[in-house]
């Protein structure tokens, strides 16, 4: 019985990406609907491991022996949910030391202000901005960035990663990045994240978009990205970061068109997530 409850899991994992599959087959997505894509995005990476994660703890919290009501349980389907959470808690440590260490190396620049906002300086000649950290991220700029953009375009730069800031991208894409991390074996799990750090970026241009003109904040955009940058890791949000040209077009017609997306996942989204709960209500009926 707890053997057919992680291929239940499974299935219907594999059946929520290939349902998102099937509902967005055009190569370039619409920017009419955002806060849908938003929504749906995070519920199509996010559902999978949750359900898969919430089996293999029911599993467990059952144990090896007993009785499902009608059938026995097994040995199998109680190593696979220890393999399973033993891989997500490794996964969980190690985005935490990457992080701890990342803000550790952080800590050793000194603490100024870049127009307002209060940032850490990095001496590097790369073209370079970022939100780093948890729930409290702090703002790091380089060297190269401060000699290469003029006042203008360096305030529309801090302005959109202020909106990093303000939206905590740092800390709730930390634990999207480790239920993307947990699903790399699934359908989709690549294109599902690349597009909510599309989204992700639409969002923060929105917000630097109510302090600074578009235009301005759209030639800034063209500007950097023109510098090969490092990808960022899920607990940094980069003002550019090594990206297909269609981001960067859909970033630009979002601006453009004046699109200003909230993209809040809010009480209906977890309402929609909350069934992943389930298999946690089998749980009784095991003795």
């Amino acid at each position: 019985m707890h053997l057919l409850m992680i291929l239940m899991a499974l299935a219907i994992a594999l059946g929520l990406r290939q349902g998102n599959l099937n509902s967005q087959k055009s190569p370039k997505p619409s920017l009419t609907n955002l806060e849908q894509r938003w929504r749906s995005g995070i519920i199509a990476l996010v559902a999978p491991a949750l359900l898969l994660l919430t089996t293999a703890v029911a599993v467990l919290s059952m144990g090896a022996q007993g009785q499902m009501v009608w059938q026995g349980t097994g040995l199998a389907s109680y190593l696979i949910s220890w393999l399973f959470l033993l891989s997500a808690l490794i996964c969980l440590i190690h985005q935490a030391l990457q992080l701890w260490r990342t803000v550790a190396q952080l800590h050793r620049y000194p603490q100024t202000e870049v127009l307002g906002y209060p940032c850490r300086i990095i001496d590097d000649t790369g073209l370079f901005t970022a939100q780093v950290g948890g729930w409290k991220p702090e703002l790091t700029i380089t060297q190269g960035l401060l000699d290469h953009l003029d006042g203008d375009r360096l305030a529309a730069v801090l302005a959109h990663e202020d909106g990093h800031r303000v939206y905590r991208d740092t800390f709730w894409f930390f634990w999207l990045g480790i239920c993307y991390r947990l699903t790399l074996w699934l359908p989709q799990s690549e294109q599902l994240w690349q597009d909510l750090l599309l989204l992700r970026e639409i969002r923060a241009d929105a917000w630097a978009a109510q302090q600074v003109d578009e235009l301005l904040l759209a030639e800034s955009l063209l500007d950097v990205v023109r510098a090969p940058l490092r990808s960022t890791a899920s607990f940094e949000a980069a003002f550019s970061c090594t990206a297909p040209p269609s981001r960067l077009e859909q970033r630009i017609e979002a601006l453009l068109c004046g699109i200003h997306p909230g993209l809040h996942f809010g009480w209906q989204g977890v309402l929609q997530l909350a069934w992943v709960l389930l298999p946690l209500t089998i749980i009784p009926f095991h003795h």
